[in-house]
């Protein structure tokens, strides 16, 4: 009897695990079909009905390349749209797109397009140079930073080669090339004598005014006051060299934030001790950052390499203190340090003065304001790229 028994336990615990099974067969089956039928309603949308312009590509959830394209779709005066649309970004990374559909978007015919609009990956930028070459779209191709190496934590990883590979390709074939920075401007034309203009990165001043410090208190529990960092966990954004600047600064308050970074990442990958004066949140939306903002006393960026920082510009139209590193992308978006409290990078101790001077100059901070929303907002940067894709200018 008990053998009968035993064995009929291996029998249905046999058909649960293959029911199990199967039932996740299928539901990875109907998932798959989902993304793919999700991909090919857009790919036969742009077909049917094209807009204007294309911008992409459209893989990136934060940081600042992903909110200039937004941007561009969000204020320019024509039918701009995301490549692909954010219902394909969520449901499928970049790699499963190019590979299942990628022979389908690069036979899209874009005649019918005033302009195609590239940022950063290969993938599009090669998908803009066929849409020139084959169908004759206009390519307006937008550079903003090259990958240095300080970008790498044991030098630079081969998809980052690539990316430099294909910055060149499009700075050098795209009909119009823009720089969001005069600095990436004089790099390329210095190193490799090509011949870009200078169109900045912009803020978008209302998202920025939407910032609200009560919101923030309410939603984390941690009063208005402190010194801000927001930034990935990346090295060439050196997220470490805050958390150094926070143990220095024992009697402030400290908050960090971003993409990948934790209280486990702090103490395990970077080896760190976490002060007990600071707060790690991880990742935030956009608005969410707009209400750090309103609610920090100081923003800092401890950056290696930047090419015209969006954080930088939406500290400035708050009316904030940003300290900087004296970096090329941070000085030219505070006019060459005149708007920012600029320190030595790398330099803990020219850092930590930075952050104390700007707790008590108020004045740099309150003319930088407008310095920034009329130099920076999108609206004015927008009237110039869309007479760029229109074909009415080829340089700004």
């Amino acid at each position: 009897m008990q053998k009968r028994l035993q064995v009929l336990f291996r029998k249905c615990r046999s058909a649960v695990w293959h029911a199990r099974h199967r039932y996740g067969q299928f539901r990875s089956r109907r998932n798959l079909n989902r993304r793919h039928r999700t991909a090919s309603v857009w790919l036969r949308q742009i077909q049917r009905s094209p807009p204007d312009v294309l911008v992409g590509a459209n893989f990136v959830e934060v940081g600042g390349t992903r909110m200039h394209m937004h941007s561009i779709v969000q204020h320019s005066s024509l039918r701009v749209a995301l490549a692909p649309d954010e219902s394909v970004m969520s449901a499928m990374s970049m790699v499963e797109f190019a590979e299942q559909f990628g022979a389908a978007f690069f036979s899209v015919d874009t005649s019918r397009l005033r302009a195609v609009h590239s940022h950063v990956f290969p993938f599009f930028i090669s998908w803009a140079r066929n849409a020139k070459q084959k169908f004759g779209t206009r390519w307006v191709h937008t550079h903003h930073n090259w990958y240095y190496p300080e970008f790498g934590r044991n030098g630079l990883q081969s998809w980052q080669e690539e990316c430099n590979e294909w910055f060149l390709i499009g700075a050098a074939e795209a009909d119009v090339c823009l720089c969001v920075s005069r600095g990436q401007q004089r790099f390329l034309s210095e190193q490799f004598g090509l011949s870009c203009s200078y169109l900045p990165n912009g803020v978008d001043v209302q998202a920025c005014r939407k910032g609200d410090a009560g919101r923030w208190q309410r939603t984390t529990g941690i009063a208005p006051g402190f010194v801000l960092f927001v930034g990935r966990n990346d090295p060439v954004k050196d997220p470490e060299f805050f958390v150094r600047v926070a143990n220095a600064m024992p009697g402030l308050r400290f908050v960090i934030a971003g993409q990948g970074i934790s209280r486990h990442v702090i103490q395990n990958e970077w080896h760190l001790s976490i002060p007990s004066n600071l707060d790690v949140i991880g990742e935030l939306t956009h608005a969410h950052v707009q209400d750090a903002i309103s609610a920090c006393s100081s923003l800092v960026l401890c950056s290696k390499r930047e090419g015209l920082p969006t954080l930088v510009l939406e500290g400035l139209v708050q009316g904030k203190p940003v300290v900087i590193p004296e970096e090329l992308g941070c000085l030219e978006a505070t006019d060459d340090g005149k708007y920012g409290f600029v320190y030595s990078p790398g330099n803990l101790a020219d850092c930590v003065a930075a952050v104390e001077r700007s707790l008590k100059d108020t004045q740099i901070a309150n003319a930088a304001q407008s310095f920034a929303v009329e130099n920076y907002g999108w609206n004015s940067i927008l009237k110039k790229l869309d007479d760029i894709y229109l074909g009415r200018q080829n340089s700004v």
